[in-house]
């Protein structure tokens, strides 16, 4: 599995990542540009061209169902009083509990897995975490989400989280049985 973040601590990264997030939502033009903490580089585009492709194919796959937020965008749509959080999607991100994955330093979320309202998870979106995280590194669930699945006549998981989440969970754990062997 590909670790993304290479701290000592998850509680320092917490830290960290709770403080970007928080400054994003009062500082967005600052926080725009700060590095990820953790990030393994400065420089655009780290992982190569096969990795920007990727990052492509999951711009245009996710662009029907609401896109990509950068994490300090999500950040600030949390409502601190009657909503999320910037302090527990923070935590939701560290704890793998909803999609993301880094790209230039930064980190994306797709916005199909948020109730736009509250920025609330999706119903559902817990129990498919947890079964690919066990078998999959982050750029793996994110692009697990975004590509038509035969458990799901084709059907992208981001697609169906919504009206069909036992199906996605289904095909979630179909899927995490074949990658575990």
């Amino acid at each position: 599995m590909h670790h993304l973040h290479p701290y000592d601590s998850r509680a320092t990264l917490a830290r960290d990542a709770a403080a970007l997030l928080f400054v994003g939502t009062i500082y967005p033009a600052a926080a725009q540009a700060l590095p990820w903490p953790g990030s393994e580089s400065d420089q655009p585009d780290a992982g190569g061209p096969h990795v920007s492709a990727q990052f492509m194919r999951m711009l245009k796959a996710y662009r029907h169902s609401g896109g990509l937020f950068r994490a300090n965008e999500a950040a600030a749509r949390c409502k601190p009083h009657g909503g999320t959080d910037a302090y527990t999607l923070a935590g939701w991100i560290l704890q793998r509990k909803v999609v993301s994955f880094e790209w230039l330093s930064r980190i994306w979320l797709p916005v199909f897995q948020f109730n736009r309202h509250d920025m609330s998870r999706q119903n559902g979106l817990d129990a498919v975490m947890s079964e690919l995280t066990a078998v999959c590194d982050d750029w793996e669930i994110a692009n697990w989400m975004s590509t038509p699945n035969a458990w799901l006549a084709d059907a992208t998981p981001a697609d169906r989280l919504a009206s069909a989440a036992t199906e996605v969970l289904d095909a979630a754990r179909a899927d995490r049985f074949v990658l575990a062997g």
